[in-house]
């Protein structure tokens, strides 16, 4: 799983800068993941024109309580063109009503078949289409014709791209309005234009400070009209009760009715209660499954409640029931699914209803409509399962184990069968898993590749597709199709036994290579695989392919670094037999200096200086033998009882002929004995690193190491005057390879801070640093005793 802070970099990359929209989340990577992940798809790679985007964005900010959407894309407008009085006429159009939104889609019915590509920009049609996207969004429930208009308008592929592009502008606005913090001031959009669209359009502020209220003003409004429209329904009702009175007018009024209906692309229905008749519409007839032509009432137990799907059948007829009990208000709302009764087809419908009641309270008729939404509840369900997926991606770096679990999560949401092929480093080609809900099924699948190995150079299905990295949709597998395929009557018998009836293979690919293949199929389940699950698959693909590829540098790089400690650990043990020697023989050579006057002093000095330099880099030995230690988790401690105070005495006395070549006058501070369990020999380690960098850093100036007790706990404290320790640097200085200053000026390898918080924290310790710069530095070891 990638950090916030990598995630970030992409976006600033991405982006140029960091807006402010994604700031709340970069507290939690994952959150901050899926949220960059839905803007990249959907925003900043959607194929949409750039200008028709920003416009779309700009004026369905109009509908969010919290400026920031409104602001930093009516900013965006600025540089692709639009002129402040432009823009503020965009921003001031009302949205269009039930009337005008009939006289676009007038237009659009008369302008032929789908385009292959978008209408050109300021276009009549690219109009039109503006208009009609502002509908779906802003009148949703009484969109349907106006969504079907425009899914035939438009290809499949542009189709999506501008659904998935709405579903975003609405989750945009769901972010910021739970983050009312987020302010347009810090985007770079804002700094950048605001003032010039101000400057160049004064009135643009003022509709800025008031667009709440005038969207609110408008909201009213259509509320108002939907109140009539409602009165107007109960008058209708009214009317019906009174059916045997006003025959004639009730007609014309029914007629009107189904005009009305079959605009909005909705079916009704009318249940006896008593009776259990149901009258269908042709509109509710098509939903349902059942062919037009066919007439007279049918049954409710035998036609409703059997095509319900079983999931549902359940809920839906509890629904039914309060609606139809006495003492109720009668209104009924569901969402449910059904099954086609002739054409096996499953639909998402939304349905409403009310029961009316006769004198004595008894339910004496049940009617209502119902509405296709299976295209609405598919886009919601798509981005579900891909969030829910990108989570699932993100929680493991063992790349094979997070295809299994995609495969699980797969199956049975989009496929009966999920099967993932992977590309090991030598090119070959192995299958992962096979995953079906029946154990049977996948020990068959097993038997079959078993029997009938993956052949490279087949013509279709996993082996083309990592060939050439091209996505395979198979709407429809025949059988004659199986018997071009078979090897032979064994290979033939076991494919059929399968019972696949339509697939889609994806690559997974990343940074231009293709790691695998996504196999998806359906069989029993009877359902058929088209353009629209096609890019659901591409998606997930793209998504588990940046996972695998994640998990294969996550393992290259434990390999480089496990290569890089062994490495360090050979060179640092090689390293000590000769540097022991050369020091062993430096010390011999001083000794004898000391003990013969014919030395000059020069020679000396120099010899001296050779022993500093042996010891130092016996120093550098040991630090290299304590990182493979550590990093390979053997760092051991052998505890005895010891006095601190004595080892801090001990230590600063071994130290003080380097405080004087530093100029350092070194002071210690430290009570009593000091008594307890440690390990000396890494305890005298910690004391030597602090004090060694307190007198590197503070040259020159006073040092002081002090030791003092507070209960059951020591505390170590080496202090210096020296060149101080930026603030922004002081937690990164106890990482390995870190230093808070040029290794040009000062030495060392930046492993001596790293080692010694190990070791701190190896006892149950903590160390910290106080500091400023030019200030000096403080360095506090908290220790508990024993």
């Amino acid at each position: 799983m990638r950090t916030s802070r990598e995630i970030r970099e992409e976006i600033e990359a991405r982006f140029g800068f960091f807006p402010p929209f994604f700031a709340p989340a970069l507290d939690n990577p994952q959150v901050l993941e899926n949220l960059w992940q839905q803007t990249l798809q959907a925003y900043v790679e959607n194929p949409l024109p750039a200008l028709f985007r920003e416009k779309l964005f700009a004026y369905l900010s109009r509908y969010c309580v919290v400026p920031y959407c409104i602001v930093c894309h009516s900013c965006a407008l600025r540089p692709l063109g639009m002129k402040s009085s432009e823009v503020l006429e965009l921003l001031e159009s009302l949205p269009p009503a039930h009337g005008a939104i009939d006289e676009t889609l007038a237009r659009l019915e008369a302008g032929g078949d789908s385009l292959g590509e978008w209408p050109a920009p300021g276009s009549a049609l690219e109009e039109d289409l503006f208009r009609c996207c502002v509908f779906l969004f802003v009148h949703q429930a009484q969109a349907e014709r106006c969504r079907e208009r425009v899914r035939r308008v438009l290809s499949p592929g542009l189709y999506g791209h501008l659904v998935v592009f709405l579903a975003y502008v609405k989750a945009c606005q769901l972010w910021v309005e739970a983050h009312p913090e987020l302010s347009y001031e810090a985007d770079q959009r804002a700094r950048e234009h605001l003032g010039a669209l101000l400057q160049e359009e004064p009135r643009l502020g003022d509709f800025f400070a008031g667009y709440a209220e005038r969207v609110r003003a408008e909201r009213e409004q259509r509320e108002r009209q939907e109140r009539e429209a409602a009165q107007a329904g109960q008058r209708a009702e009214a009317l019906s009760r009174t059916l045997s009175r006003q025959t004639e007018a009730l007609r014309e009024s029914e007629a009107q009715l189904r005009l009305a209906l079959e605009s909005a692309a909705l079916g009704t229905w009318d249940l006896n209660p008593r009776t259990g008749e149901l009258h269908w519409d042709t509109r509710c007839k098509a939903l349902f499954g059942m062919p037009a032509e066919q007439a007279g009432p049918v049954d409710y137990s035998s036609a409703f409640l059997a095509a319900l799907h079983p999931e549902e059948r359940g809920r839906v007829e509890a629904q039914v029931r309060r609606a139809l009990a006495p003492g109720g208000d009668g209104e009924y709302r569901e969402e449910f699914r059904v099954r086609g009764l002739r054409d096996g087809v499953v639909r998402w419908i939304a349905s409403r209803g009310r029961c009316f009641f006769d004198e004595e309270g008894r339910p004496a008729r049940f009617i209502g409509t119902v509405m296709d939404i299976t295209e609405r509840r598919r886009s919601e369900d798509n981005l579900r399962f891909l969030a829910e997926a990108s989570a699932l991606l993100a929680t493991s770096l063992d790349y094979e184990d997070t295809l299994r679990r995609v495969a699980t999560l797969a199956v049975p949401v989009l496929a009966d069968w999920c099967g993932v092929d992977v590309v090991d480093g030598r090119g070959r080609v192995r299958r992962l898993i096979t995953f079906h809900g029946d154990p049977d099924k996948v020990r068959l699948s097993e038997e079959l590749l078993r029997r009938y190995p993956f052949d490279p150079d087949a013509p279709s299905g996993s082996p083309r597709v990592l060939r050439t990295g091209e996505s395979e949709l198979i709407p429809d597998l025949p059988d004659e199709v199986l018997v071009r395929h078979a090897r032979d009557a064994e290979h033939l018998r076991l494919m059929r036994a399968l019972g696949l009836r339509s697939y889609v293979v994806v690559a997974l690919r990343s940074r231009e290579r293709v790691l695998g293949a996504l196999t998806l199929a359906v069989g029993e389940s009877g359902r058929r695989y088209g353009q629209e699950e096609l890019r659901l698959a591409e998606d997930l693909a793209r998504r588990a392919a940046v996972s695998v590829d994640n998990a294969l540098l996550y393992r290259e790089a434990q390999k480089a670094i496990g290569l890089r400690d062994g490495f360090l650990q050979v060179a640092a043990h090689e390293l000590r037999t000769p540097v022991t020697a050369l020091k062993l023989n430096v010390q011999a050579l001083v000794g004898c200096t000391r003990r013969e006057e014919a030395w000059s002093e020069r020679t000396v000095s120099r010899l001296k200086g050779l022993e500093r330099g042996a010891s130092r880099l016996g120093v550098l030995v040991d630090e290299l033998l304590d990182v493979s230690r550590i990093t390979s988790g053997r760092l051991v401690l052998h505890p005895e009882e010891l006095d601190l105070a004595e080892l801090v005495r001990e230590v600063a006395g071994q130290l003080r002929p380097e405080a004087e070549r530093a100029g350092c006058a070194l002071s210690v501070r430290v009570p009593g004995p000091v008594v307890s369990r440690w390990d000396r020999l890494r305890l005298e380690q910690v004391l030597s690193n602090l004090l060694s960098n307190a007198l590197k850093y503070g040259a020159g100036h006073p040092v002081e190491v002090a030791l003092s007790t507070s209960g059951e706990r020591v505390h170590l404290r080496v202090r210096d005057e020296g060149i101080g320790i930026e603030p922004e640097v002081q937690e990164r200085i106890f990482e390995r390879f870190e230093r808070a200053v040029s290794d040009r000026n000062y030495g060392g390898l930046g492993m001596g801070l790293w080692i010694t918080r190990e070791i701190v924290t190896a006892m149950g310790g903590t160390i910290h640093v106080e500091s400023a710069p030019r200030r000096g530095a403080t360095f506090t070891v908290d220790l508990p005793r024993g």
